[in-house]
């Protein structure tokens, strides 16, 4: 990741505080709340992913995340409820200014889901969803040097957004397999990237708004049932896509313009799970 200067000047850009995460916490506990009035799944598991991160004519990065997922959901006749969360933690390669390898990187994500089962057709069950979504990534060069002497830096990077999605699912399985698939489309709501090179001499650490954006993923998922058990396991390959416009400007100390310039990244992998 990589800010950019610019060489004009306007007014101070003043960011405003995150609002949007209390809304989070109250979908965990409406979500909680449907526990004793509604059937629960519970799913656990690993996931592996690669990711680019791509910043046109200035840099790109490329790597490998690895970590956990989980789902806990409650579901009746008519909708459904659902908490997400994953973490994940992995190395980047850095191309730009130079290049850096082994960048540790980690990402979290939480997400509150309410779907409502809407019509059952030619085999399928299909849903429709909404919900808020909360994702964190750390990217931290900071004391690595490039190949050219360019310092490196730790970047903080936020999204609040809103998840729009279609869900279907094969009324029955294929040798022995459920199948379903969902097709997503996230909002934007607001972003924000901090970015901590003070350590370096004649900078700031900065912060910017970055809010014109949007995501996309697609995912399918195939499960076998143990009659014995009563539970089941899933595997789930996924694609996962970002595209954020350029920042509102921010100023250093100095009176310098800096933006965060366009970007977009592309994540592949694939997640198996025990549901119970």
């Amino acid at each position: 990741m990589h800010k950019t200067k610019i060489s004009f000047s306007l007014n101070n850009v003043h960011l405003k505080r995150y609002k949007y995460t209390p809304l989070i916490w109250l979908l965990m506990l409406s979500v909680s709340a449907s526990a004793k009035q509604s059937d629960n799944t519970f799913e656990l598991g690993i996931y592996t992913s690669d990711i680019t991160y791509t910043e046109p004519n200035v840099m790109y990065e490329t790597g490998s995340l690895s970590g956990f997922i989980g789902q806990i959901r409650f579901s009746d006749a008519s909708s459904f409820k659902a908490l997400e969360a994953n973490y994940s933690f992995g190395y980047m390669d850095y191309v730009g200014t130079g290049t850096i390898e082994n960048i540790p990187d980690e990402m979290f994500e939480l997400r509150g889901l309410l779907g409502s089962h809407l019509v059952n057709t030619l085999g399928y069950n299909i849903s429709l969803y909404i919900g808020l979504g909360y994702r964190y990534l750390n990217d931290d060069s900071s004391y690595m040097v490039s190949s050219t002497n360019a310092k490196g830096y730790e970047r903080e990077q936020t999204y609040i957004y809103f998840p729009l999605g279609i869900e279907l699912t094969k009324q029955t399985p294929i040798w022995g397999w459920g199948l379903s698939g969902k097709i997503e489309y996230d909002h934007l709501i607001e972003g924000k990237n901090n970015t901590y090179t003070g350590y370096i001499s004649g900078h700031d650490d900065l912060s910017f708004k970055q809010d014109n954006g949007y995501g996309n993923r697609i995912s399918l998922r195939f499960t076998k049932k143990f009659s014995s058990t009563g539970r089941s396991i899933s595997i789930e390959p996924f694609y996962k896509h970002w595209q954020i416009q350029t920042s509102d400007v921010t100023y250093d100390s100095n009176g310098d313009g800096w933006v965060e310039p366009y970007n977009y990244s592309r994540e592949f992998g694939i997640g198996l799970l025990l549901i119970m």
